[in-house]
């Protein structure tokens, strides 16, 4: 995914703690878009830096294309993911049962 934050002119400033049940609705909004926390973020705050006519840094545009895909594929592809994860600990499990 091309969704990036162009960080090469970055400076080290001040980074505020958020409450974790924003970073929860962040996660939401990551989870049905498919963007990055940190483009979202970065598109949040550009659109409220504008709407209170503040000056915001100009750089290059990020992507807006995200991958489409149906429900259905990202369960499936969830589901998978979990069998396998299962599996590993499967083995993992023999491995302590063989050294007992």
């Amino acid at each position: 995914m091309d969704n990036r934050i162009d960080r090469k002119d970055d400076e080290s400033l001040y980074q505020p703690k958020i409450h974790s049940s924003r970073i929860r609705a962040l996660y939401s909004i990551k989870q049905v878009t498919g963007k990055p926390m940190t483009v979202l973020l970065d598109q949040a705050i550009r659109g409220l830096a504008q709407s209170y006519s503040i000056e915001y840094p100009r750089e290059e545009p990020i992507e807006e294309f995200v991958e489409v895909e149906t429900w259905e594929d990202v369960v499936e592809r969830r589901q998978l993911l979990d069998r396998v994860d299962y599996l590993k600990c499967l083995v993992e499990i023999e491995k302590i049962k063989d050294h007992e």
